[in-house]
């Protein structure tokens, strides 16, 4: 094959990949996209559960003569949870120690995200040679199969998270249930805390970094968001226990805090994606441009060439 034919070759190759590229750049955003809508929705779903769970808080009245029965409201609350747990999700909180420490971590299935996965990695390996000894057994949840790959070549022990995701975001459903096997592994003390390494957005940018956030047991984190909320007007009437109804909603709210976390992580894994091709789609169009220019130099080369080789065979040039 000619220089020539190489060339031709290349440049159709390059020609035929810039395409692809722009369909993958459409599709990150359009995830991306997707994610951010979804967090916009939670925040005014999760508004309402805050309002609700303020105003029951307000409405406490202590009790007198015996503690008052929220502890053990939530014990039942957390064994109903409990007896609703399949033996899969058993897996993730049982084990031969008691008062072991979760630590999940949320990165991808999915390739073409450059440092995403490997960062994740490298933190988890970070936190763990960090951990003081005693304190009790870590089991790293590491969930996404590309994470998976990048915790083995950090040489750092993991189970495998369960399925989460519903195509391209995470079910709720999924989310929730996690959540609540958790909560009761707490419960029962088999578990001592459960913590979440992912990335999450930081401020109002598109500015993503790996972060570490506590979930169980509740650092204030609720009370924060119940002390910011307004006040409810008109006051709505409550019908039931207001204890047992708060109860349920903050073990909600828990569910979905975990849910908006995972889907800052599927904006920043998006993020990372569409970064790594649009960097991917001009060095293409470089290349193509650049080839293109040696393929016409190339081609009058071979013309003249061809030119010379007619000249000679009819006499009007010496044969050198």
């Amino acid at each position: 094959m000619s220089s020539l034919d190489r060339a031709e070759a290349r440049l159709e190759n390059l020609e035929a990949i810039e395409p692809l590229l722009g369909s993958l750049r459409v599709l990150s955003l359009s995830t991306m996209q997707m994610a951010l809508n979804r967090q916009q929705s939670l925040k005014e779903y999760k508004g309402r559960f805050l309002e609700i769970a303020r105003l029951l808080r307000s409405k406490q009245k202590p009790h007198k003569g015996k503690k008052a029965p929220k502890a053990d409201l939530e014990q039942d609350i957390v064994d109903d949870a409990w007896d609703d747990v399949q033996d899969d999700d058993l897996a993730i909180i049982d084990g031969p120690k008691p008062q072991k420490r979760i630590l999940a971590v949320i990165g991808s299935s999915r390739g073409i995200c450059g440092q995403y996965n490997k960062q994740l990695a490298h933190q988890t390996a970070r936190l763990l040679e960090k951990e003081t000894a005693g304190e009790g057994e870590i089991e790293v949840l590491a969930f996404g199969l590309r994470l998976q790959n990048a915790m083995r070549m950090e040489a750092v022990d993991f189970t495998p998270g369960p399925a989460l995701f519903q195509g391209s975001l995470p079910d709720y459903e999924r989310v929730s249930k996690l959540m609540r096997s958790w909560e009761a592994g707490l419960s029962a003390g088999k578990l001592a805390s459960v913590s979440l390494l992912s990335f999450k957005r930081l401020g109002t940018r598109n500015v993503y970094k790996p972060k570490l956030s506590q979930l169980l047991p509740d650092s204030g984190h609720l009370l924060d968001e119940l002390e910011s909320q307004e006040e409810l007007f008109p006051e709505p009437i409550i019908e039931g226990d207001p204890l047992e109804i708060l109860g349920r909603i903050e073990n909600h709210l828990n569910a979905i805090r975990l849910y908006d976390l995972i889907l800052d992580a599927i904006s920043a894994e998006n993020l990372y994606r569409y970064r790594l091709l649009e960097e991917a789609k001009e060095n293409t169009e470089s290349l193509v441009d650049e080839l293109s220019i040696a393929l016409q130099i190339e081609r009058r080369k071979a013309i003249t060439q061809q030119m010379q080789q007619l000249g000679v065979a009819s006499g009007m040039l010496a044969e050198r």
